[in-house]
């Protein structure tokens, strides 16, 4: 018998069940026995009407199963493989509404914001490195003013000029913390020997970044970072491809970084005697300018840049001290220490442009360009270089400007002599520069 017969006959059977129920519902008495009699049968309706209900159903159900087409098997077709995430150079969107706003953090308010770089930039000699140990030192005490105040950091140095023991005495005579110092450096082992190396960016950054995960750095100082840089630092893409993974890191492990870089020599606007690339200025989002007044003797430093606060633009002086300090001979030095500082109405801009008109006015214009004419002549020695070679030099090595190399020349009285560069096919002329007696053609 099909299961479309079963189910026929139930539904048959399951009508007159209903329809005698129905008929004995409404049946009248008519004596005792036969009520006892209705109400048994009653009762037994009931519950042969609940049981067939009960197979009526399953019946139904099994029915729509039977007439429902069994799913096709699957194909023999792998998964979709996920997009893999792309590597290098590529273009993204990111909606504005998934963008987290966070507030500006300061581990030395305002002139260090934590996850970004910071420059300190000034003539040689002005004390940027001291000021930069200054307010390690302080951070290492929690005694900055800023999101670190009243808990102490730790901090690393990367002195790449200055020896690890001259940077310690220079610590402690800032009352640094010793224990939450440490100095950042390369080693390069050779045969079971340990020679430091120097940084170079970005290629050291992973093997950095551990170190400054383990060591919980907040704050990294290298000194000058112009060193850490293999590239050409006039140029522009090789600043950037150096100090876009840098600032990347600082972001990345939320730290502030503190690199210290020269000016150019001259007078003119401080902003613009950042030396090398303009990309140095372009990436940092912090630049304090030092500058030293020669009138009386104290450092000035302008907040030129910073993208986090309103206090662009504010200045600070302080001064230098001599400390004491033991070495682990037991024989005393001096070293500087940062003094008095606060607030100031002057400007690096004002003191650079006072100190370059004293100086001409007295003669040690005369005496600077003595120094650029020394450096000229030890750098050419025997050898004819091109001036634009010079010029780039000049200007990564010691931060001297074209014209104060021509003005060197003009008043070497002879020493420093030009010439036609007989092999240069480019446009325009090119001139060799040279050492003799007798100047043969000026440029």
């Amino acid at each position: 018998m099909s299961q479309a017969t079963i189910i026929a006959a139930m539904d048959k059977c399951f009508t007159a069940s209903q329809n005698l129920s129905h008929t004995m519902r409404t049946v009248h008495p008519i004596s005792p026995d036969t009520e006892k009699l209705k109400a048994r049968v009653w009762s037994e309706v009931d519950d042969a009407n609940k049981a067939q209900a009960e197979a009526y159903q399953k019946a139904k159900d099994l029915r729509k199963t039977a007439t429902t087409k069994p799913p096709a098997p699957a194909a023999n077709v792998p998964a979709p493989l996920s997009k893999p995430h792309p590597s290098g150079k590529h273009a993204t969107l990111t909606a504005a509404s998934d963008v987290t706003i966070e507030k500006p953090r300061f581990i030395d308010q305002p002139i260090m914001p934590l996850g970004v770089i910071t420059l300190f930039a000034g003539r040689a000699g002005v004390s940027k490195s001291t000021l930069s140990i200054d307010r390690a030192a302080k951070a290492t005490r929690g005694l900055l003013e800023g999101d670190c105040k009243g808990h102490p950091v730790n901090v690393a140095f990367s002195g790449i000029e200055d020896s690890l023991s001259m940077q310690k005495a220079r610590l402690m005579a800032a009352d640094a913390d010793m224990s939450r110092v440490q100095f950042l450096t390369m080693q390069n082992t050779v045969n079971g020997t340990d020679i430091t190396t120097g940084l170079s960016l970005p290629d050291d950054l992973p093997e950095i970044r551990k170190l400054l995960i383990d060591a919980d750095i907040r704050l990294w100082i290298l000194d000058p970072i112009t060193s850490c840089i293999s590239g050409n630092t006039d140029k522009r893409d090789d600043v950037r491809a150096a100090l876009d993974p840098l600032a990347a890191l600082a972001e990345d492990l939320d730290i502030a970084i503190v690199g210290i870089l020269h000016f150019n020599k001259g007078a003119g606007y401080a902003s613009d005697k950042v030396s090398g690339s303009h990309a140095f200025r372009d990436i940092c989002r912090s630049l304090l300018l030092v500058a030293k007044d020669d009138e009386d003797g104290s450092i000035i430093a302008t907040l030129d840049k910073n993208n986090y606060t309103l206090a662009q633009g504010a200045s600070y002086s302080y001064g230098l001290t001599s400390v004491d300090i033991t070495d682990d001979l037991g024989q005393s030095m001096s070293v500087p220490k940062v003094t008095g500082f606060m607030p100031s109405e002057r400007t690096v801009s004002e003191v650079i442009n006072r100190n370059i008109g004293q100086g001409e006015q007295s003669g040690n214009g005369r005496a600077e360009s003595g120094a650029v004419l020394s450096w000229l002549t030890d750098y050419l020695g025997d050898e004819k270089v091109p001036f634009s070679q010079i010029k780039k030099d000049a200007s990564s090595l010691e931060g001297y400007t074209p014209k104060q190399l021509q003005n060197a020349r003009d008043n070497s009285n002879g020493v420093i002599a030009t010439e036609r560069d007989p092999g240069y096919k480019g446009r325009g002329k090119q001139y060799l520069w040279l050492v003799q007696s007798n100047t043969n053609e000026h440029e």
